[in-house]
């Protein structure tokens, strides 16, 4: 979290890519969530998502609060994961808004998920960027 803070935009966006209340080795329950993440420097952000089913091993998460997509999580080796581009979605240290790709995992149930940034830190610098964990319940 030293070179790069995930803005709230990104948290939202990671986490509601993540998971839902449901009974393990099955697809989340279509039906809407709150979402609560923390990020690495402690912050704390409450959204209501909505999730549906696309299909087996799918769900597509729209979060209500923002209306915004969030895209579709599949499952992939026991849990669900979630890849994104996200415009704007980080700042470095200097202020700067920078592009960002992120990955989303969840445990099946929702209850246990982890947001980070794909591929190279966009600021140019070493160091840890952070990660976002967050947890759907049933709203």
């Amino acid at each position: 979290m030293k070179n790069i803070i995930i803005g709230a935009i990104t948290a939202v966006c990671a986490a509601v890519s993540l998971g839902l209340a449901a009974p393990a080795n099955a697809d989340l329950a279509p039906g809407n969530y709150q979402h609560r993440s923390i990020m690495a420097n402690g912050n704390v952000t409450d959204n209501l998502m909505r999730v549906t089913s696309c299909g087996p091993g799918c769900i597509s998460i729209f979060n209500l609060t923002s209306n915004t997509d969030q895209g579709q999580a599949h499952i992939q080796g026991g849990q669900y994961v979630l890849d994104q581009f996200v415009p704007g979605g980080a700042f470095c240290p200097d202020g700067r808004p920078v592009d960002v790709f992120t990955r989303s995992t969840f445990n099946l149930d929702g209850t246990n998920g982890l947001y980070t940034l794909s591929g190279p830190n966009p600021c140019g610098t070493s160091g840890p960027v952070g990660e976002t964990r967050f947890s759907f319940t049933p709203a």
